[in-house]
């Protein structure tokens, strides 16, 4: 852990003790060691088949069943929240639970929850809670994991694919194309019409070695990193089909007029790609690359 690190703050619900962190201040970090707010992978990537693979990502999401509901953490910008109409994210509003809870009427409705519910199972519970009953806001419309990971563990190798992965036969095989060494984490996340991914970081800022590329199959996407000091947003290049980006950086996508998925894959680059892209030691990012 680095000095300047962005710290976790705990939070502690009846008992059950998970962590958040405050808005503060960073600005647009960026990748590597060039700082570039979002990478255009599309000449790294083969695109050849995009036209199956959207055919097949459509079937096998109205054919799949187990679906989750988005999660982030942390404090969402206050401008956010009043664009969405809604309150902070839900990690925050339970570390300050009695400004959102006056009455206690939640406070017992979430002691139900985690004395009632299996160990493994409270944090999801807790946070749609949040979003049914409370007003949090949710980031995106609901994810199709066809490799489950550990939030804080979403690039580590994983060979285990979820029974919904069975629906995406080529898929699995194009993401053995990808310049990954290993792979953790994958997922189809996607978006109501006109809803949008709100803006967000999907962790403190830290020095960190996430590695991840963005799909789209169809079009590109109104995706953006967002800087909280100009509270300009950077766009992707509208005819980008796929990207790499700092996902501690706060960042979202604007709203669209139809149901939209993206394909996220986490994981480890291979060392020619971190050449490439300029990641020093396989950061993405590091302290050092702002005195460069």
């Amino acid at each position: 852990m680095h000095p300047k690190d962005q710290q976790h703050l705990p939070v502690d619900v009846h008992g059950f003790k998970y962590f958040s962190f405050d808005y503060q201040k960073f600005g647009i970090k960026g990748v590597g060691r060039h700082r570039i707010p979002m990478v255009n992978m599309d000449e790294y990537i083969d695109h050849s088949m995009d036209a199956e693979l959207h055919t097949e990502c459509c079937i096998g999401l109205a054919k799949s069943t187990e679906y989750k509901l988005g999660m982030t953490y942390g404090s969402v910008p206050e401008s956010e929240q009043q664009r969405l109409g809604s309150s902070e994210c839900w990690s925050e509003m339970f570390r300050d639970l009695k400004r959102y809870d006056p009455t206690g009427v939640h406070s017992a409705a979430l002691k139900e929850i985690i004395d009632t519910t299996p160990k493994d199972m409270i944090y999801a519970a807790l946070y749609k809670y949040a979003y049914f009953a409370m007003n949090a806001p949710i980031p995106w419309f609901f994810a199709l994991y066809l490799k489950h990971a550990n939030f804080m563990q979403k690039t580590e190798p994983n060979d285990t694919w979820t029974p919904a992965a069975a629906n995406f036969p080529k898929l699995q095989e194009y993401l053995a194309t990808l310049p990954f060494k290993n792979i953790g984490r994958v997922l189809l996340f996607t978006t109501y019409p006109n809803a949008g991914v709100m803006i967000h970081r999907d962790a403190l800022v830290a020095e960190h070695k996430d590695h991840n590329i963005n799909l789209f199959f169809s079009s590109g996407r109104p995706s953006f990193v967002w800087d909280e000091i100009t509270h300009e947003k950077i766009y992707l290049d509208p005819n980008a089909k796929s990207y790499f980006f700092n996902n501690r950086d706060y960042h979202g996508v604007d709203p669209e007029p139809c149901f939209r998925y993206t394909v996220r894959v986490d994981g480890t680059f291979t060392d020619e790609m971190q050449e490439k892209l300029g990641l020093d030691e396989g950061y993405t990012w590091k302290w050092d690359y702002e005195s460069r």
